[in-house]
């Protein structure tokens, strides 16, 4: 067996964005082991693909700076010996791992991150608007770099055993409620810049509901998140269900598996939905999904809901978002109104 270990530390997107390529990488090689090194909570999205470890690694606690860093590497060393490291992160940590497992004997491979060109599409003034490659895509080339080409397989790929997708509870309550939509909402991100307004949602929710039964099912997480999804329920209690806090994350996603729609932001909800199969709608901003991070495989006409480069050139303001606004009065999230939405998530279930 040929041992490959992977270095991606964060954000949650970013690492989900691995799943299609390493759940390729195996199915091509069947004489290949992997082990992921990433933060504990994201951990469970790799535990169903064939031959692949995840090697929990806490680097805000227990791994860090140099001295954490450097016990990380011998316990790595361990598992080892490694016939490929792969820097799929390229962050200081994992070139200072990187650098140790160089010194070491291993061969080591960096994924090209393109801060150049995000920072070219991104910046305030003549900005180089050509499509970038998915991040998907750059993973894959790294591998493809590295001598081991590969094509990648169709989704979903995140596919969980059946005991987890039974597990929460909720699937056999939807076989009884047929005609009603299953819609997730996932509102929140990082940034100020990915966030449509918050006061939309009641009036989205009653749109839609004028037009076809619907459950809502909220996803997300925090004290302030469940607050505003706990309002939500106070004013439509029997179409609205927070799943904020109540799953834990392979429970989430085998939920998503049974939506009718996934309504989101630039997240990496929106990720786990597409990596799911899931049908999907995305509202962006400041960002946008030609650099590199839309939903993989989606079609972004259909998927995506934005206001165009033609009527806003300041977009995007930002590769992974931002809070504050290079005009001023974040038009590229106001201008998208409740009504343009709903109509677009009703168009889908024609």
């Amino acid at each position: 067996m040929k041992k490959i270990l992977i270095l991606r530390f964060s954000a949650m997107g970013d690492v989900a964005l691995l799943v299609p390529v390493v759940k390729s990488l195996t199915a091509a090689y069947p004489d290949v082991e992997v082990t992921v090194v990433t933060r504990p909570k994201f951990g469970p999205m790799f535990f169903d693909i064939e031959r692949v470890t995840v090697f929990p690694a806490d680097v805000d606690y227990t791994y860090t700076g140099i001295f954490g860093l450097r016990d990380l590497f011998r316990k790595l060393m361990r598992k080892g010996p490694y016939d490929l490291v792969m820097d799929l992160h390229d962050h200081i940590r994992t070139k200072i791992l990187r650098s140790l497992f160089k010194l070491f004997g291993s061969r080591v491979v960096v994924f090209e991150k393109g801060r150049a060109e995000k920072k070219a599409f991104s910046r305030k003034e003549n900005k180089i608007t050509t499509p970038l490659p998915h991040t998907v895509e750059r993973y894959y080339k790294a591998f493809e770099k590295a001598g081991y080409p590969f094509k990648m397989l169709e989704a979903p790929y995140l596919s969980l055993s059946e005991s987890i997708q039974s597990a929460s509870g909720w699937f056999g309550y939807k076989k009884s409620m047929e005609v009603t939509k299953w819609i997730g909402i996932a509102p929140f991100a990082m940034h100020k810049s990915k966030i449509w307004p918050l006061e939309n949602y009641p009036l989205l929710i009653e749109s839609i509901l004028q037009k076809t039964p619907a459950k809502f099912f909220l996803f997300g997480g925090g004290e302030k998140e469940v607050k505003f999804f706990e309002s939500l329920k106070q004013k439509f209690p029997k179409n609205c269900e927070v799943i904020a806090g109540q799953l834990k994350l392979r429970q989430e996603i085998a939920l998503m598996q049974h939506l009718d729609l996934m309504l989101c932001v630039d997240s990496s909800n929106m990720h786990l939905a597409a990596l799911s199969g899931t049908p999907l709608l995305s509202i962006w901003g400041g960002t946008h999904p030609d650099v590199g991070f839309g939903p993989y495989n989606y079609t972004y006409e259909t998927n995506i809901v934005q206001i165009s480069r033609e009527e806003l050139s300041c977009r995007p303001c930002s590769v992974y978002g931002r809070e504050k606004c290079f005009r001023g009065d974040f038009a590229c999230l106001n201008r998208i109104t409740p009504e343009m939405v709903s109509e677009r998530v009703l168009q889908r279930f024609q």
